[in-house]
């Protein structure tokens, strides 16, 4: 029995890449009783930090091969976090080695991408989840009991701008993948994957799509605005890699409003206000993370596994699948 199928043992993982999303899931990993990290793989030009985290860790094996680490095994499952451009390729290559992976956003390049993917999964009979935050936080959980309570929605807002480390050597022409369309870069693959995920997770799909971005020098979008019509109201999507902003969301109706402020990604306060006109109105407050961000997601993975909860997985997969359809779409307008 593998080790990934006892509910109170750690699920054994191996880590693909040495990224800056990798490194944060490094630095806090240890805190997570749910998973170990038994393995690191990585390009050789990338060893000498997996063997830095070796160390500092204590992680027992660093791979620069994938094909040597997926025979060699001592794990169960793959956390993905390469370059965009890289997620589906590594993925395929992860499942036909027989491993379950959790698949960093964005999921891959188009809807059909990732519905071949899952259709290996459920070949292999193994778990394909995308790593993304938003619906395994509490917070997440108090903004869908709390919307029924503010009426029919009438307009809905979120925002989600940072300026990247990267946008002056962006400016100056050195490459990077943040701002390469070829490594589908953008605002649009990025930041606002969390504003899709977040808005169709709390409204459903919307009846039309289009995307207004704000390009750089190469075309990337380095911001952009995506317009969702849900037929009586229009959801705005605010993404920007090129400058900071008020970020968060707000989503309203006749009986009172819904507020993130701060990251969609992380979704650090949530209340409602209900029953207020022209100001005033009740606030309730919604609850704080009792943990990093990304634990969530990593939780419910292994647990998914474990119990072998096909309505769980089910449910992640329809998630996943939405944001992708949407993503096409604005990609095309």
């Amino acid at each position: 029995m593998k080790m990934c199928e006892v509910l109170k043992m750690a699920l054994q993982i191996a880590v693909l890449s040495t990224s800056r999303i990798v490194a944060e899931v490094m630095r806090e990993i240890g805190n997570w009783p749910e998973v170990e990290v038994t393995a690191i793989v990585c390009r050789p030009q990338s060893a000498e930090k997996a063997h830095a985290w070796v160390a500092e860790y204590g992680v027992p094996a660093v791979y620069t091969d994938e094909a040597a680490a997926y025979a060699a095994g001592g794990f169960d499952a793959v956390y993905i976090g390469t370059a965009n451009h890289l997620h589906y390729a590594a993925a395929k290559r992860a499942l036909q080695a027989g491993y379950h992976v959790l698949l960093e956003k964005p999921f891959t390049a188009t809807a059909a991408e990732a519905r071949e993917l899952f259709a290996l999964a459920d070949a292999k009979g193994l778990v394909l989840m995308e790593a993304i935050t938003i619906p395994y936080l509490p917070q997440y959980a108090f903004l869908q009991a709390e919307l029924p309570k503010i009426g029919e929605v009438r307009g809905a807002m979120a925002s989600f701008c940072a300026r990247s480390a990267r946008y002056d050597d962006y400016l100056k022409g050195i490459w990077n993948t943040t701002f390469d369309p070829a490594c589908l870069g953008g605002a649009l693959n990025d930041m606002n994957v969390y504003n899709l995920h977040l808005l169709c997770g709390l409204l459903g799909v919307p009846g039309r799509a289009e995307y207004r971005p704000s390009c750089g020098p190469n075309g990337i979008d380095t911001a952009g605005l995506a317009l969702l019509d849900y037929g009586g109201f229009t959801a705005a999507a605010l993404a920007a890699k090129d400058s900071e902003g008020r970020n968060g969301m707000v989503l309203q109706g006749p009986g009172g409003y819904l507020v993130v402020e701060g990251g969609t990604n992380a979704l650090p306060v949530v209340y409602s206000v209900l029953g207020g006109v022209r100001g005033g109105g009740t606030r309730v407050d919604g609850p704080k993370l009792e943990r990093h961000r990304m634990a969530y997601e990593f939780a419910e993975f292994a647990r998914i596994i474990a119990e072998k909860d096909a309505d769980a997985e089910a449910a992640a997969r329809m998630r996943t699948m939405r944001v992708m359809e949407l993503l096409d779409v604005l990609h095309e307008k």
